[in-house]
């Protein structure tokens, strides 16, 4: 059996103990594995991946500076995800600073001052330029009395592999744009997801997007190994707790390790 099919095998079986919804989308090179990736399901955090390339997008056209100084005014504060609503003494950030925070700890209070920074109009635009036709950014986070009215963020799992080939294909941002995104996501802090079969010092790395809601669980990243990547996302929806949901992603992260480190072997 190629490599390619246990992977997919090892997927399926997964997916069909999952006790939820799923779908999942994994590029191994010229290979897809597939499992339902076009289903548009809730983003929560992960649609942060679109924000951050936005901003990156608006440096490399001088529309912003990594180095700008952002103001932090007390109604930025967001609960929920995040470090900035607990500093009291942080009064401003530089603009990559705020970035930084939106991916490694998620913060939505740095996610919420981004989006106002950059644009929910141009952060669509830019999906839709990139061919991303179920992912839709409609509010803020945190924002209880839009997701009231029905407005909300949506994706797939197609469509984040999309977005993490626009971070590493130099097709979208300067070369140093590139490198500064993924420093970011290489440098994520919520690892139970993907990265939860990997450990710290391994010679695998992930540079990745996680996000989870009630009943949501999902995670996006790339995996890379020396001279192969992997583009993959796991979405979850009615998983029956965050538990389940996280153990399903750190599992196929698992199988994906396992498949980059038998690539790589003397005897392939």
């Amino acid at each position: 059996m190629k490599k390619e099919r246990k992977l997919e095998a090892q997927v399926e079986n997964a997916l069909e103990r999952f006790l939820g919804q799923a779908s999942v989308v994994i590029e191994t090179g010229d290979d897809r594995i597939d499992f339902n990736g076009h289903a548009q399901m809730k983003s929560a955090s992960t649609i942060k991946l679109a924000v951050l390339l936005e901003a990156y997008r608006q440096v490399d056209q001088n529309l912003m500076k990594t180095y700008d100084l952002i103001s932090l005014k007390p109604e930025d504060f967001t609960e929920g995800s995040g470090v900035l609503f607990y500093l009291d003494s942080v009064k401003e950030l530089s603009f990559e600073d705020l970035l930084t925070l939106m991916i490694i700890v998620s913060d939505n209070t740095a996610s919420n001052i981004a989006i106002q920074i950059v644009g929910i109009d141009n952060i669509n635009q830019l999906l839709q330029r990139l061919g991303c036709a179920e992912t839709v950014l409609e509010r803020k986070f945190m924002d209880f009395h839009s997701a009231l009215e029905g407005l909300d963020n949506y994706t797939s799992a197609a469509d984040l592999v999309i977005l993490l080939k626009a971070v590493d294909s130099g097709g979208l941002l300067s070369e140093d744009s590139r490198r500064r995104v993924l420093h970011i996501l290489k440098k994520q802090q919520l690892l139970a997801g993907l990265h939860g079969r990997i450990e710290e010092e391994d010679e695998v790395t992930v540079a990745s997007k996680s996000g989870s809601l009630p009943g949501v669980v999902n995670d996006a990243g790339i995996f890379e190994y020396r001279s192969n990547k992997v583009y993959t996302a796991v979405l979850t929806a009615d998983s029956p707790d965050h538990h389940s949901g996280q153990e399903l992603i750190a599992e196929i992260g698992g199988y994906i390790y396992d498949w980059l480190k038998a690539k790589e072997s003397p005897a392939n």
